[in-house]
């Protein structure tokens, strides 16, 4: 015997209708939050905390639906909620994991990485390299730049592209540890 229309919320502080509410909807709910989620474990699971809020809870909880909307409704929000929650776990973990690629560097790489760079700039003509070096040195942007050197933003754009291709090019493998470098150096001083 079951309803599927409007049950007032009340009748779920008796453990028989609870019991009876639990196992009618509960292998629906499941598949319906594995939809979300694409793991049967984890929909399970949700459902189950859908239940056990709804049991601690019953008596304070008023539902103006049926039930099976208010379950749908509650194990719909927990799964999106438990999504949110991954995904910044996820940006959690990338940031956490590029943060100890740059840790992981040990001394000589960094020395090795500076020397690299050095070597770079100083292929880079003059008027090149003092741009470049205000710019991710200095974090100046190009109108100033343009401003203290007395040349146009147009200028200062050219030389820019022509510093960051001879940094590609000299760097090579060392690239990404540059640009972990310059990130942790523009942070850091």
């Amino acid at each position: 015997m079951q309803k599927t229309t409007t049950q007032n919320i009340a009748n779920l502080n008796d453990p028989d209708t609870f019991e009876s509410v639990f196992r009618t909807y509960y292998e629906q709910l499941a598949t319906f939050a594995y939809q979300y989620v694409s793991s049967t474990d984890l929909a399970e699971e949700i459902v189950q905390e859908v239940f056990s809020n709804l049991w601690a809870k019953s008596e304070g909880i008023t539902i103006k639906t049926s039930i099976k909307s208010y379950l749908y409704g509650s194990v719909r929000n927990t799964c999106l909620n438990n999504l949110k929650h991954l995904k910044v776990q996820k940006q959690h973990q990338d940031y956490e994991m590029q943060k100890s690629e740059f840790v992981e560097v040990d001394f000589l790489e960094l020395d090795e990485l500076q020397q690299k760079i050095d070597e770079a700039l100083s292929k880079l003509p003059t008027k090149c390299r003092e741009i470049f070096e205000l710019s991710r040195f200095e974090e100046m942007k190009y109108k100033e730049i343009a401003a203290e050197l007395n040349i146009s933003i147009k200028t200062v754009e050219s030389q820019m592209g022509r510093a960051l291709k001879v940094m590609r090019d000299s760097l090579g493998k060392y690239l990404s540890c540059f640009i972990l470098w310059l990130s942790y150096y523009q942070n850091n001083f």
